[in-house]
């Protein structure tokens, strides 16, 4: 992979996590009447899904872009990671999991159903959408870190394959918050991994791509031929 794709990958995965994040706020602050019109409040136990449910407002299809947006940033980014795997049986669970991963984003922009509606089959893409992302995100990210060993340019980074750790954690306990402010956490932190490990391949591209400094040594005229 040349060094341009290299730091384009990098990049792709750098703006995962500002872009999906800000765009879901915008849409949720546009769709505020609509969200509490359906009974969902960020502090207090309902069953409406957000923030799939964004995607039945008035401004759902801007959710539905950022969804399909996403799924393609994050497979950019991970056709660039991949190089830099060291090992080939975790690399291969990494990438096909990145697929899913990938693909159960882009589904996401299906339209959801809400409580009290029958199923629809858009309904039905939405969820297995979800369980595709959950599943991609929980084997991509440890596999990951496996394949990353002997790679110098990744040393402590690859730790963070453990970062589904704290992810299973937090659907556990919900970290003691009310509502669906715990979900928030889980949702921002699943993207905020994308970002970080963009980020440092971008940096990682922009080191082995810096022109290398030499020292030119002053010419010297050979002794005793003046």
């Amino acid at each position: 992979m040349s060094h341009l794709s290299r730091r384009t990958a990098g990049l792709a995965g750098l703006v995962t996590a500002p872009l999906w994040i800000g765009v879901t706020a915008l849409v949720s602050s546009l769709e505020w009447d609509f969200l509490h019109s359906i009974g969902w409040s960020a502090t207090s136990s309902n069953e409406v899904p957000y923030p799939s449910a964004t995607l039945r407002g008035d401004v759902g299809l801007l959710q539905s872009l950022n969804f399909v947006v996403t799924g393609v940033l994050v497979a950019v980014f991970a056709l660039g990671f991949r190089r830099e795997f060291r090992h080939r049986v975790s690399g291969w669970v990494a990438t096909v999991a990145f697929a899913l991963f990938s693909v159960g984003v882009v589904m996401n922009a299906s339209p959801t159903d809400l409580p009290g509606e029958p199923t629809t089959w858009p309904g039905h893409v939405h969820d297995f959408g979800f369980l595709g992302v959950l599943l991609g995100v929980l084997v991509a990210y440890p596999a990951s870190g496996l394949a990353l060993r002997n790679n110098d340019s990744w040393r402590g980074w690859r730790l963070l394959g453990w970062w589904p750790a704290l992810l299973v954690a937090i659907a556990f306990t919900n970290l003691g918050l009310p509502g669906d402010l715990g979900f928030m956490v889980f949702v921002g932190l699943v993207w905020a991994w994308v970002s970080l490990m963009g980020g440092h391949l971008a940096s990682v591209a922009r080191t082995d791509g810096a022109p290398r400094s030499t020292t030119t040594l002053p010419d010297a005229a050979a002794p005793g031929l003046l």
